[in-house]
């Protein structure tokens, strides 16, 4: 007994030991978030937990059935390999499920279990206000001349630099008149957000980013919503400034602590004809390494210069250009090269890993180790990779691909199937006598594959001819569909000859308008709502007449995702519109008309008809001795002298001289005409005196209209008249 109580304590000492070795590792987070999947801010991700850790990352969401938490680890697996497999209540969860299942969580202080090798950490306290600023990190370098092709750079960050998640973000170009442009960026993986624009023609100009609207920490307030503005001057180039070393034509490794030359040649404004360096040349190159300010080195009379590249454990991105002035004329660059420095000399070129792949899918990326092109450099490389006991190691989020010599090509390939939606992370490392080589980590999502369940027709029913076109309108739901909101789409409508109807997406703008595009020729779509998958179809109808969809009607469905393009859907389009009558067609232009025809005829009635003038007027008597006393009365002071309803005002003579508008039995008329004139009607007879002779003859031209003569005297039976005008 005394001798097994020794090996006893020496199994128990094996097995603490086994034990703790076990919980090394063991590392992971899991906690609330504020925002929409995937823009949120997670409890996990506060700087009091990441500055924790030395890799760190978002892994999976995960839920137990009432909400959904957020697991980081530290680019591994044990937030499924640990987490999960120790809390069999909780399992994986799409992220944009979680949205729509359980909306925001709203609890971005909230942390569940929080380990570092296997230890639970207590709940740290609530961290101080914090500021966010958006700040316009990096633009091209100049000088500049309006058509030029710009990049800028944008960011929120908070006081320490450390940058926050956002949806996207926008730049403002604003010209010297005042006019604004707006670009929309690209967010990067670095959390940053990228855009191109095209210099104005002006001779300044502003450039404002303004963020998306980020999903906010407590105590975390936005300073502005929008960034200072950076002032560029805008010039006319009289030359081009194009790096030849290092060159653009091929990816560069610079040694850091390695004197590099740099050189340029000048081009025409036009950056296409060499042209010789011109009196009074002042070149400069601007040399900005990731991480540091940009630095700028004098060229010398042969355009160059030399730069000495910092310490670089791992490999950074170089971005080199270079620009000046000839006198009064403007040397603009003819673009920037990008290099790579590390201390080694080693650089990786990582644009052929996938940004995300899909579940159940083979995941493939290839990695190209870089080494320099400057020989003396390249042959210390050359040496260093052949030494037998440098060592390439892949990581897959954690797990070792392959370990082993440098492989032949400098070729690296990773390719591996995932089983869940989740954040999975690359990595290639050099372990070398002189201290590792590590490529940047690269992130992938491993996202869904996507399983698009469309209905099988929109039947808009039958619908009246001139109806507006958002009043016909069937939802397009792709809410039975996994990951449909993470693909891009081009909705086309098919089969539609001869038809007069149309099918159009309707929707609302950026500026909250409504707005309709057509589906002939087929229309993209960017993105879908993650909270409410459908899209408005829509029909505009004939204005009049009817018809039935043919057979051959269809509206196809396609995802542009390469991997499923194969699920492209038909749906079957049905409608039929019933034509309306003449004035049910026309009533809307036909009633109007008519109104205001009717108006006119009424405005005409009592306009047009011919009215006597001011100053006519007629003298009347019984005798022609009695003409001489007789007084002048004014036509339109008789009774009845206005003019009708399409009738020209006219009054008539009786025999007893009264002169009045009741017509009947009368026997002379007195008609107004257009032009201020009047005429004599009637029966008669009538007789006029000859001024000459003074004898009587009759008037035979009354029965026709006759024009008096404001200086004869008439006669009808016993009553004589002058009418005077």
């Amino acid at each position: 007994m005394a001798r097994a109580l020794p090996v006893l304590l020496a199994v128990m000492s094996l097995l603490f030991a086994v034990a703790a070795r076990a919980k090394v590792g063991e590392t992971y987070c899991v906690g609330g978030y504020a925002g929409t999947p995937p823009n949120v801010v997670a409890a996990c991700a506060q700087p009091e937990v990441v500055k924790l850790h030395r890799r760190w990352h978002e892994h999976l969401y995960v839920t137990d059935g009432k909400e959904c938490l957020l697991c980081y680890d530290e680019e591994d697996q044990t937030c499924e390999t640990v987490f999960l497999a120790r809390n069999p209540a909780y399992r994986p969860m799409y992220d944009y499920d979680c949205a729509r299942l359980f909306g925001e969580s709203l609890r971005s202080g909230y942390l569940l279990d929080h380990v570092i090798d296997g230890k639970s950490l207590a709940l740290p306290p609530p961290p101080p206000p914090v500021q966010l600023e958006a700040k316009v990190e990096r633009i091209t370098p100049g000088p500049y001349t309006a058509g030029d092709r710009l990049s800028a750079v944008g960011a929120v960050r908070d006081g320490q630099g450390v940058a926050r998640r956002i949806p996207g973000g926008t730049f403002r170009v604003t010209d010297a008149s005042g006019k604004s442009t707006d670009h929309r960026g690209t967010v990067q993986p670095d959390g940053t957000v990228t855009a191109d624009f095209t210099l104005p023609p002006t001779d300044s100009a502003r450039v404002e980013f303004i963020p998306d609207k980020p999903p906010l920490a407590p105590g975390e307030t936005l300073r502005t919503a929008v960034s200072e503005a950076q002032s560029l001057k805008v010039e006319v180039c009289g030359f081009r400034a194009r790096l030849v070393q290092p060159s653009a034509l091929a990816p560069e490794t610079l040694v850091a602590g390695q004197a590099t030359a740099l050189r340029a040649r000048l081009f025409d404004a036009a950056g296409q004809q060499p042209v010789a360096a011109p009196a009074g040349l002042s070149l400069a190159f601007t040399v900005q390494v990731e991480d540091e300010p940009a630095q700028t080195l004098a060229a010398d009379k042969e355009l160059s210069a030399s730069w000495t590249p910092p310490a670089s454990p791992r490999p950074r991105q170089v971005r080199i250009s270079a620009g000046g002035r000839a006198g009064e004329r403007v040397v603009c660059p003819a673009g920037e090269v990008s290099a790579t420095v590390s201390d080694l000399g080693l650089g990786f070129d990582t644009s052929g890993l996938p940004r995300t792949c899909y579940v159940g899918l083979p995941c493939r990326g290839t990695v190209v180790l870089q080494r320099p092109s400057e020989p003396g450099v390249r042959h210390r490389v050359d040496e260093l990779l052949l030494d037998p006991k440098v060592e390439a190691r892949m990581e897959d989020t954690g797990e070792v691909r392959y370990q082993g010599p440098p492989r032949a090509g400098d070729r690296y390939e990773f390719l591996t199937t995932y089983d869940t939606p989740k954040s999975a992370s690359w990595s290639l490392v050099f372990q070398t006598p002189r201290g590792p080589v590590a490529m940047p980590t690269h992130e992938i999502r491993v996202r869904p594959q996507l399983q698009l369940e469309l209905p099988a027709e929109l039947d808009f029913g039958t619908v009246a001819a001139g109806t507006a076109v958002t009043q016909a309108c069937q939802k397009l739901d792709f809410g039975r569909s996994q990951g449909a909101e993470e693909h891009r789409w081009e909705l086309r409508a098919e089969g539609l000859e001869g038809c007069q109807a149309r099918p159009v997406l309707s929707f609302r703008n950026a500026l909250d308008t409504a707005e309709v595009r057509g589906l002939v020729p087929p229309l993209g779509i960017d993105a879908l709502d993650p909270k409410d998958r459908r899209l408005d179809i829509c029909l505009e109808v004939p204005r009049c007449a009817g018809e039935v969809s043919p057979d051959s009607a269809v509206l196809r469905v396609v995802p542009l995702t390469p991997e499923f393009k194969a699920q492209e859907k038909l749906l079957r389009l049905r409608w039929k519109v019933e034509s309306r009558g003449f004035l049910g067609c026309h009533g809307a232009w036909v009633w109007p008309s008519l109104a205001l025809l009717g108006v006119g005829v009424l405005l005409a009635g009592f306009t047009q008809p011919a009215r006597f003038p001011s100053g006519a007027s007629i003298r009347v008597a019984g005798s022609e001795r009695g003409m001489r006393q007789a007084a002048a009365i004014l036509l339109l002071d008789c009774p009845g002298s206005s003019p009708g309803f399409f009738r020209d005002a006219r009054l008539a003579l009786h025999g007893d001289g009264e002169v009045n508008g009741r017509t009947r039995n009368a026997a002379i008329l007195l008609r107004a005409t257009r032009g201020s004139g009047v005429v004599l009607t009637g029966n008669g007879p009538l007789e006029m005196q000859d001024r000459r002779t003074l004898q009587w003859e009759p008037v035979m031209d009354l029965a026709q209209g006759h024009v008096p003569s404001s200086s004869a005297l008439y006669r009808a039976g016993s009553t004589y008249f002058k009418v005077e005008l």
